[in-house]
């Protein structure tokens, strides 16, 4: 599930990140930054 989410989160970033508003790209960014901490936190608890 996880690694789902991250790839959702990083498909087409760069595209994505050029193709919005400015306001848009914050949350861009932090939606990407959530999913990193949580899926680094995910792989601990192994």
């Amino acid at each position: 599930m996880v690694d789902e989410q991250l790839s959702g989160a990083l498909r087409d970033l760069p595209g994505r990140v050029l193709n919005v508003p400015v306001e848009e790209r914050q949350h861009l960014f932090r939606n990407v930054s959530s999913v990193l901490r949580h899926s680094g936190s995910w792989q601990f608890k192994l």
